[in-house]
């Protein structure tokens, strides 16, 4: 007799629900993302940028918050009421892409 095994599905990011294109300039600007995401993936382009995650409002600092670089992508479980901050992380404008994750 010869058992057969069958892989398990696993499903460690979900699938994309909203996509959001985020500006990312000199000042901090705060994003609520929508309610029960608790996923998100996030990808920096055309310029390193900062940012905060977490409940209610948040601000991103230029020097001490989170690092993302350029063309980088980086996969985050986020809590209740989740809110994200981002600014630019040196003299360049960029855009952060965020897809909340079901």
């Amino acid at each position: 007799m010869t058992l057969k095994m069958e892989p398990n599905k696993t499903e460690p990011l979900g699938l994309p629900g909203t996509a959001r294109q985020l500006a990312a300039g000199a000042a901090s600007a705060n994003t609520a993302l929508s309610a029960g995401v608790f996923r998100i993936s996030i990808r920096a382009s055309s310029a390193d940028i900062r940012f905060e995650i977490g409940s209610g409002a948040q601000t991103a600092s230029a020097t001490t918050s989170h690092f993302i670089a350029k063309n980088e992508r980086l996969d985050f479980t986020i809590p209740s009421n989740p809110n994200i901050a981002i600014i630019r992380d040196a003299g360049v404008d960029g855009v952060l892409e965020v897809t909340e994750l079901l």
